[in-house]
């Protein structure tokens, strides 16, 4: 097996010391910034139940914009690397 090194940014996701981004399951190079990198991701988007039986109330009670469920996801593995419920 071999050592893997670097800073983890999330639990999925890690900084290498050249500066690089990585997938920390299957070291999938990623690119752009630990700040920018979920814009360059494959990315699913659907209703905010989409992520789990835990939303189920309906997003137009509390807020007056689209509200979807964004996923997104390593190239390499398709390992779920980010998931957020936001406004459209």
């Amino acid at each position: 097996m071999t050592a893997v090194s670097g800073v983890r940014v999330n639990y999925n996701v890690r900084l290498k010391s050249d500066g690089t981004l990585e997938c920390a399951h299957c070291q999938q190079k990623l690119e752009g910034t630990p700040t920018g990198y979920l814009a360059l991701l494959p990315v699913h988007e659907g209703p905010p139940a989409n992520s789990g039986p835990h939303i189920f109330a309906n997003p137009a009670v509390y807020v007056d914009a689209e509200v979807v469920f964004r996923q997104y996801y390593c190239p390499g593995c398709y390992t779920a690397l980010h998931s957020e419920v936001v406004p459209r």
